[in-house]
């Protein structure tokens, strides 16, 4: 009796020291790795429950500030990209030859937004702050208040439930600047991945009509040698 007490006074304080930066880095490490990875991204859409799109990409991404998104199916769709450097996203499809800058804030593809796949980085992005502590699915979370440190974000605000024990994300619901509620994430159980538990599958449901949704789910994840010149907006027709 005495050593679990001692446990659970250990794991309060732990939980206690812990400040909203550092939760929301390790909970970005949960989401997709930092470093030099690759990620193939299965996104499937629903309307009304009903699957409408079925779409795969493979995800390249650079110590979190860059990332190529490339369409692998289906095969009508190959050759669309997006690239991310820093704060700047382009879109490129082979009908138009030539990149245009989009905004990470633009749909991609059923309720996934652009930034949803390129920028997962919310330690960069976003100011935190512990509002409370909550008991969600059974676990002990804390929730934060994600506010946008700068424009053109993907989100203006974030109400972000995060799990004490494992700083694993549980849900999130997502604003825009005017402060309406765009959409709720809820994220899958963890996997093992690159020598750490991470997400497999995160859900996002639109905020209004639940039942229009999509589901991604992340698989063979590999670290990767990446030189800044491979994420180069003129070589995205090659």
């Amino acid at each position: 009796m005495k050593i679990l007490l001692i446990l659970s006074l250990w794991l309060t304080v732990s939980a206690r020291a812990q400040t909203p930066a550092e939760i929301i880095k390790k909970s970005d490490e949960a989401r997709l790795p930092s470093g030099d990875i690759s990620v193939t991204v299965h996104v499937r859409d629903f309307k009304k429950r009903v699957l409408e799109k079925d779409t795969t990409y493979k995800v390249i991404s650079k110590d979190a500030v860059m990332s190529l998104v490339d369409t692998i199916a289906p095969q009508r769709q190959k050759g669309r990209k997006l690239l991310m450097i820093q704060n700047d996203l382009w879109f490129f499809t082979p009908d138009i030859k030539r990149p245009a800058r989009v905004s990470f804030q633009q749909k991609l593809t059923g309720e996934v937004a652009n930034g949803d796949i390129s920028r997962t980085n919310f330690a960069g992005d976003y100011n935190a702050t512990i509002v409370k502590t909550d008991k969600i699915k059974g676990r002990t979370a804390w929730v934060l208040d994600l506010k946008a440190a700068r424009t053109g974000v993907t989100y203006a605000a974030i109400k972000y439930w995060v799990e004490q024990k494992t700083f694993m994300p549980i849900q999130a619901e997502f604003f825009a600047v005017s402060g309406k509620f765009l959409k709720r994430a809820i994220y899958s159980k963890p996997i093992n991945a690159l020598g750490a538990q991470r997400i497999s599958s995160v859900l996002i449901q639109d905020a209004i009509q639940p039942a229009n949704e999509s589901i991604i789910h992340y698989k063979d994840h590999k670290r990767e040698v990446l030189h800044e010149s491979f994420f180069n907006k003129d070589n995205l027709a090659q």
